[in-house]
């Protein structure tokens, strides 16, 4: 009796559980399904996506829409740096009497031994010109003169007055004046060409540690010589006689407007940077030689193409902007920068003024740009060798 109740008791369990789990299948269907519409709702109604090579389409209307700042660009006149390099001083001439090498002051004792270098070679060079010239000054004079020995003892000899062996041994004095004559005029030469190539050297090295010799000969009393460095990829920026300011670290709220006077021949092999020298009148000994100095190059007035910090966005070594291409549509371009001007960057390249652009918000974008730049690496490795997009 007792084990005929436990079997239907068992079985009755058993029928329940399996009810349970047949409603729970049942139930649980519908939401898997209605999930799956959703997903494939949301993946329909994209709010941004790629709608072509460097083409971003942009729901119209929707909340992403609502949070970008559209703007257009504008070009406008300025004055500000085309860009900033750190600069120093590198020399002062101090005012007086003396001698100028007697009165250059060096930011370090080995550019001073460097100058001292140059100044005796430069010595030695005109030394050796003014030599040489003597040389073939002399040399010329006595070969005229035994020339014209010679050409006397010829017509005596053709008149029978005086003996061929003496007009022989006048010859032979010709010969060996022309030989001793070009001989030191060789030696000359030499010695110029030796002091022209050391002179030479010593203004590479001079141009290296900071300074234009140029400058050094030319530069009037009571002045300062400035370097700056700029970067290699800044270097189409400069030009000899652009204007450019100077802000010295150790004089506040001071600024030194003057013009760019020379560039360095060569890119400094450690930095990959090019020197650019700079002279600013200094009577009251005001740079201290080694001073720092914040330098703005191209301060020349210009026109200018700024838009909103925000807009320029950075990838790849790259910097992009998204700009209006049709309703909803915007085209990531390439555009250069240069110096930031309060919330503003100029534009050096990639625009032209009168766009329609995205100012604050477009950070919200940076997802589709970094997307679009895989996708078109993607496509380069997919093509075959020799064969150009």
């Amino acid at each position: 009796m007792n084990h005929s109740l436990f079997s239907f008791t068992g079985r009755s369990l058993r029928f329940k559980a399996r009810l349970i789990v047949f409603a729970t299948v049942i139930l649980f269907v519908p939401v898997v399904w209605q999930a799956g519409q959703a997903q494939q709702h949301i993946d329909a109604t994209a709010v941004v996506k790629l709608a072509g090579p460097r083409i971003v389409a942009v729901q119209a209307g929707s909340l992403l829409e609502q949070k970008l700042d559209i703007s257009v660009v504008l070009r406008d006149q300025i004055t500000t740096p085309l860009l900033l390099a750190t600069g120093s001083v590198v020399a002062h001439l101090a005012p007086g009497s003396n001698p100028s090498e007697d009165r250059w002051q060096f930011n370090t004792i080995e550019l001073s031994g460097v100058y001292a270098d140059w100044q005796r070679a430069r010595a030695e060079k005109e030394f050796n010109i003014k030599r040489l010239t003597k040389i073939r000054e002399l040399t010329a004079a006595q070969t005229q003169s035994q020339g014209l020995v010679v050409e006397r003892l010829r017509k005596l000899v053709a008149t029978g007055t005086e003996a061929i062996r003496d007009l022989t041994a006048a010859e032979a004095n010709l010969l060996q004046v022309q030989l001793e004559g070009q001989k030191a005029v060789y030696e000359a030469e030499t010695a110029l060409t030796v002091a022209t190539r050391n002179r030479a050297a010593l203004e590479r090295t001079l141009l290296q540690d900071g300074v234009d010799p140029v400058l050094l000969e030319n530069a009037a009393s009571g002045t300062s010589l400035i370097k700056a460095d700029v970067p290699e990829l800044k270097i189409s920026l400069v030009s000899a006689g652009q204007a450019c300011v100077a802000k010295f670290y150790g004089l506040p709220g001071q600024t030194f407007n003057g013009k760019v006077k020379s560039l360095a021949p060569a890119l400094s092999a450690e930095q990959h940077t090019l020197r650019v020298f700079f002279e600013l009148p200094d009577v009251n000994n005001k740079f201290k030689p080694g001073m720092y100095a914040e330098i703005g190059l191209g301060t020349d007035p210009r026109m200018a193409i700024l838009v909103p910090s925000d807009a320029v966005l950075h990838s790849k070594n790259a910097d992009f902007v998204f700009i209006g291409n049709g309703p909803g549509l915007w085209k990531i371009t390439e555009v250069q920068v240069g110096e930031s001007i309060g919330d503003k960057v100029e534009i050096l390249a990639g625009l032209q003024g009168g766009e329609k652009i995205i100012g604050t918000g477009a950070i919200l974008l940076k997802p589709m740009l970094v997307q679009a730049l895989l996708n078109e690496e993607a496509a380069k490795e997919m093509q075959p060798d020799g064969v150009s997009k």
